[in-house]
């Protein structure tokens, strides 16, 4: 009887070390895959468990525990696996792909390009107006790209803000301020004229516009280059509705009057000819010439001094209130009345002599 006790003693210890082994490889296990600690501390952990369960079935056989083949096989597998994990977890922080230590190598830019600035002065949210090659751009960040297009709407005045606030859409097209019409920041072309005003869309259309001129640009080592030859540089108006338009970098110097846009690109500078009736409007008008025909008197009016005619209308005017002032003090009203209507008289008379005017005119020709 007392045989028969320990060995039922004996198996059911022996289960309880096979299910303890078990449980505990299987949560080392779970422990490694799901909540990722380290292999060291696991098979420390593991080892400890497995020494702790053999002490508790060598107090109870009260013998040294010597285990099954079973056990020794699944114990043998645990310890390959927990090795394999370890060499895993400290080679895994130290293997770091080589694509990402190192950078790509840009190829060199051309030699048309010239650098604008520094990187850090163009940072993503913000835009810069510079000048390069006389031509005014804007540089800026679309969609983690650079971007270079001209600095001013070329529907709009030539003095304003241009696109330094100007909206961008999400189609690549930026917005002109003044006409609200959307260029493309790709190519230049127009993608919308006047959409809020459909009486200038008709009465200025899209071909009295040109495109806006794009400029390649690239950034290397922290320096931003752009490339001055824009997109319009071969350009040519598709439509022969207006042919003269003022190119990216192009100075234009008026005298005022008609046709005295600076620029001849927006819409303002649209203006019908103006011209003296009679004469051709294709020319403009000949002062030197006109002064020629009228003679003497025209020579005379053309050398007369600014300070000559301030000289004589102060003169006048003193003679004029001296004279009216004593005819009030003797209360002579006729007198005045003659003083008046001679002095005036004279004044025109000393005009038309100086100016020749009317000479033209067939009524004084007898």
């Amino acid at each position: 009887g007392r045989a028969l006790i320990v060995t039922r003693t004996y198996r059911r210890a022996h289960a309880h070390t096979m299910v303890t082994t078990q449980a505990t490889k299987m949560s080392l296990e779970r422990s490694v895959a799901h909540k990722g600690v380290s292999s060291s501390r696991v098979s420390a952990a593991g080892r400890l468990r497995q020494r702790g369960a053999q002490r508790a079935q060598s107090q109870r056989r009260g013998q040294g525990w010597q285990g099954s083949s079973l056990e020794k096989r699944s114990l043998v597998q645990f310890r390959v696996r927990s090795s394999e994990a370890e060499k895993e977890t400290e080679t895994a922080p130290v293997e770091v792909k080589e694509e990402e230590a190192k950078k790509e190598e840009l190829p060199p830019l051309p030699e048309s390009f010239v650098p604008v600035c520094n990187e850090s002065e163009v940072p993503k949210g913000t835009r810069k107006e510079l000048t390069v090659d006389g031509k005014t751009v804007l540089v800026f960040w679309y969609r983690n790209q650079l971007r270079c297009i001209e600095a001013k709407s070329t529907a709009e005045a030539f003095y304003s803000e241009g696109f330094k606030v100007a909206k961008f859409t999400q189609d690549y097209g930026i917005i002109c301020p003044t006409t609200e019409s959307v260029f493309s920041i790709v190519d230049g072309s127009i993608l919308d004229w006047y959409p809020n005003n459909p009486v200038l869309s008709k009465l200025t259309p899209k071909d009295t516009c040109r495109p806006i001129e794009i400029y390649e640009v690239a950034a290397r080592d922290g320096v931003v280059y752009v490339n001055p030859v824009g997109s319009l540089e071969n350009w040519v108006p598709s439509s022969g509705l207006r042919n003269d338009f003022t190119m990216p970098g192009q100075a234009v110097f008026t005298k005022g009057g008609s046709d005295s846009s600076v620029e001849n690109n927006n819409v303002y500078g649209v203006e019908p000819k103006m011209y003296l009736q009679g004469t051709d409007p294709s020319s403009p008008v000949n002062l030197d010439a006109e002064t020629a025909e009228m003679g003497a008197g025209g020579l005379a009016a053309s050398n007369l001094s600014p300070g000559t005619v301030i000289a004589g209308i102060v003169a006048v005017g003193i003679v004029a209130v001296v004279g009216t002032g004593v005819c009030f003090f003797y209360e002579n009203y006729i007198g005045l009345a003659l003083f008046w209507l001679v002095g005036i008289s004279g004044v025109g008379y000393t005009i038309q002599k100086l100016t020749n005017f009317g000479d033209g005119d067939s009524t004084n020709k007898m």
